[in-house]
C-alpha cells in the first residue's frame, strides 16, 4: 500500500498496526520522499518487538507529520475511507455487511459510526422478511451515508 497519511494516522491512534509491520510504514515513508533519524531507526528494525517500536515510533511519527487523533474520529476515517473503496470498487455490498464492526467497537461504539457499525445485525434481521436486492440497496444507502459523513466543527 502507497503511504497514505490520513489512513497511517488513523490506523496508528487504533493501533491497528503491528510491531512486524513498522518497518514496512517506514519503508513506504522513505519512498514516499519523507526522511528522518526515527523513520531510518524504524525502517532498519528486523523484526521489532513492541518494546523496540515504542522507543522510535513517537519520533517516526514526529518526522511523518503524523498525530494522535481521538479513538472515535480516527475509526470514523477508516470507515469513511472503507465506505468509499466499497462504493467505488463495485462489490457486492452483502460481502461486506460486518466490515465496519471491528472498527466500531475498538473504538468504543460511538454514536457516528452506529449506522454502519451493527449493519451485520441489521441484515441479518432484515433477512428474515426482505429480499437480498432491498437489502442491497439500504446498505449501499447507509455507505453511501457514511461515505460522506462530515465531523462536528
Amino acid at each position: 500500500m502507497a503511504f497514505d497519511r490520513d489512513i497511517l494516522e488513523a490506523q496508528l491512534s487504533l493501533d491497528l498496526i503491528g510491531s512486524s509491520d513498522m518497518p514496512k510504514v517506514a519503508w513506504d515513508a522513505l519512498e514516499a520522499g519523507l526522511d528522518g533519524p526515527g523513520i531510518r531507526r524504524l525502517a532498519a528494525l528486523d523484526s521489532p518487538t513492541y518494546f523496540e517500536v515504542r522507543d522510535v515510533l513517537p519520533r517516526a511519527m514526529e518526522e511523518m507529520g503524523l498525530g494522535k487523533l481521538a479513538r472515535c474520529a480516527a475509526a470514523v476515517r477508516l470507515a469513511k475511507h472503507q465506505a468509499k473503496e466499497i462504493l467505488e470498487s463495485g462489490a457486492d455490498p452483502l460481502k461486506h455487511a460486518r466490515d465496519f464492526e471491528h472498527l466500531w467497537v475498538i473504538a468504543g461504539y460511538p454514536s457516528e459510526l452506529c449506522s454502519v457499525g451493527n449493519l451485520y445485525d441489521d441484515v441479518y434481521i432484515a433477512s428474515g422478511h426482505q429480499s437480498d436486492d432491498t437489502i442491497r440497496k439500504w446498505i449501499v444507502e447507509r455507505l453511501k451515508g457514511m461515505a460522506r459523513y462530515e465531523e462536528p466543527r
